[in-house]
């Protein structure tokens, strides 16, 4: 993504209640999401994973509040938390 701004990854936010990127339209946290928040968090895991957790919360409450029979806690956690516990710097995705 060299090249790419901050400004420019800010961009890609979750259009609610279906939770896919605003700019991209794939499921959010989508790629330049995932390396925006990096950036942004840098040196401040604690911080990505809480503000990540409550994001996860807020996602669930919207599915169950339009698709409650399609709720997978597993999927949901590892789309919107899992992938910020790898540590190398090339695991953005």
């Amino acid at each position: 993504m060299s090249g790419v701004s901050l400004a420019e990854l800010r961009r890609h936010v979750a259009a609610r209640p279906a939770w896919r990127c605003r700019v991209c339209a794939a499921p959010w946290p989508c790629q330049p999401a995932k390396l925006g928040l990096r950036i942004q968090y840098a040196g401040n895991t604690v911080a990505l994973m809480l503000y990540l957790c409550a994001l996860l919360h807020d996602a669930i409450e919207d599915r169950l509040g339009t698709s409650p029979g399609d709720v997978d806690p597993t999927g949901l956690f590892s789309r919107f938390v899992g992938w910020a516990r790898r540590r190398s710097p090339d695991s953005v995705g």
